[in-house]
């Protein structure tokens, strides 16, 4: 990814990014092209991460193991901070170069812990194809491209094999949001675990904002999410004048991109606040001996 560091860099060129993504080659390019994408919809990406918890947290399956690990509720900016900078690290350099390499092998690790349904591997992968582009296309300050679209589900297809997933991702976008719809349908459901595991996240990300807008912008975040990982959550769904809202802010939002390349990284700065002297690959994650989650 070295040379997409610079060429949005001192250009007064929007469209830069994208004539690189253009240029990429599909097949063997993928990863690239995908990070080129989330640098063009940076500012839109906020609730890509909050509705990624909240979707593993309303499946008892998972939440089970989630609560389990005890990070969630008692480490929460350590679980957070390292889930984004673990898997920005693989984004960032790929599978064969490091730091990606040991990234996704600490993740794979990780996983090997806990007794994880190849399912769950597949619907996690699929809601971060489907969130993504989904806020790039309501927000978005250009259209998303056919190119994209299928860079990004060809990304996450092999994410997720290199995070411990044995099954395959659908091939298509459409299989892809009829096995996420699918599966909510059927395994989203309710366990106060789920509540628990909401309320502490939301806490985490409660501190985002200045203190007096602070259950207004949690008001928001909800409102974007699916219903159904909502009530599964325990939580109650915002009335639809919020969904409206969170729009308008978002569309709004969305006119700051492309931001330059030498614009604030807010993972630096939230890695800063876990790890102000810094840290090092092997402590990052949940390398802990997991007790064996209840069937």
């Amino acid at each position: 990814m070295a040379k997409q560091q610079n060429f949005w860099l001192g250009t007064t060129d929007p469209y830069a990014r994208l004539r690189e993504i253009e240029r990429l080659d599909l097949e063997t390019q993928f990863r690239e092209i995908t990070g080129l994408f989330y640098a063009d919809f940076r500012s839109v990406m906020l609730s890509q991460s909050f509705n990624g918890f909240l979707m593993t947290f309303a499946v008892p399956r998972m939440s089970r193991i989630l609560e389990s690990t005890g990070q969630l509720e008692h480490r929460v900016a350590k679980r957070v901070v390292d889930t984004i900078l673990l898997s920005s690290a693989v984004m960032m350099h790929g599978l064969n170069a490091e730091p990606g390499r040991s990234a996704a092998r600490r993740i794979n690790a990780m996983h090997k812990q806990y007794d994880i349904h190849e399912d769950d591997f597949v619907a996690v992968a699929c809601d971060e194809i489907l969130n993504s582009l989904d806020l790039a296309e309501r927000y978005g300050w250009r259209p998303v491209t056919d190119k994209e679209r299928e860079a990004v589900r060809l990304y996450y297809s092999q994410q997720s094999r290199a995070f411990g997933s044995r099954n395959p991702l659908p091939d298509t976008l459409a299989g892809i949001k009829q096995f996420w719809s699918d599966y909510l349908d059927r395994e989203a459901s309710f366990e106060p675990q789920n509540r628990r595991l909401a309320q502490a996240v939301i806490k985490w990300y409660e501190r985002m904002a200045p203190k007096a807008i602070r259950r207004l912008f949690i008001l928001l975040l909800l409102a974007d999410a699916d219903p159904r990982i909502i009530r599964a959550c325990g939580l109650p769904v915002p009335p639809k004048i919020f969904k409206i809202l969170a729009g308008l802010i978002m569309r709004r939002t969305g006119k700051k991109d492309p931001v330059p390349d030498n614009a604030p990284n807010h993972v630096e700065a939230l890695a800063a606040a876990v790890y102000p002297n810094g840290y090092e690959m092997s402590e990052l994650g949940t390398h802990i001996q997991a007790k064996a989650a209840p069937s």
